[in-house]
């Protein structure tokens, strides 16, 4: 399934996409707080000029629209739903997650894209609609390339912010993952059982 019309649903698309944006931000705030280029400094030196070398307009329609896609019919429609027709959903959001990580062929984005993996895994999961993590995907990608070109500095430099933000943009997303959960479709029609007991 790809699209499901309805106003309900429209509004979970739009929780998808700040879930992408807060996430994103939640992550890549701790990322540099704890400076992951002093364990990998070749992420800083090469990885990410090559991945930050197209223009702002380029880098938007490629990470953004093009990539998303792209990965989510292969890492979540096709890779995730058929694991689980052999495992529980979650080895399969964990196995897709490690796959996903892999594939970006470097330890930063590892384990990046392995927490990304999982809560992609999760909301295609809740949603039954490949939709809902394409715009996961492509509203944390947006994030990611359009802060990339702002001007260094400004008051997220200062830790005790920097904190501030972490919290606050991983609760925004620890509630809207726990909203998914509550407003779940009753009966599942992906194989196995939800990716969370009832009950939880």
């Amino acid at each position: 399934m790809f699209y499901t019309p309805g106003k309900r649903f429209e509004k979970k698309l739009l929780l998808c996409v700040l879930l992408g944006v807060s996430l994103a931000v939640c992550l890549n705030l701790i990322f540099t707080m704890i400076r992951m280029d002093r364990f990998f400094p070749a992420y800083t030196t090469k990885v990410k000029p090559w991945l930050f070398r197209f223009s702002l307009p380029v880098g938007i329609i490629l990470y953004g629209v093009v990539t998303p896609f792209i990965e989510e019919m292969i890492f979540r429609f096709f890779f995730f739903r058929k694991l689980c027709v052999y495992v529980i959903a979650q080895a399969a959001g964990i196995a897709s997650a490690v796959i996903f990580g892999i594939y970006h062929g470097n330890a930063v984005q590892f384990i990046y894209a392995f927490i990304f993996g999982l809560v992609l895994a999760y909301v295609y999961w809740r949603f039954e609609n490949i939709l809902s993590p394409i715009l996961v995907h492509a509203a944390a990608n947006i994030y990611v390339y359009v802060m990339y070109f702002m001007p260094e500095g400004g008051p997220f430099e200062k830790p005790g912010i920097k904190i501030t933000v972490i919290l606050l943009s991983g609760l925004v997303s620890v509630l809207i993952m726990r909203y998914f959960l509550n407003t779940a479709p009753e009966k599942s029609t992906l194989p196995e059982k939800p990716f969370f007991p009832k009950g939880y």
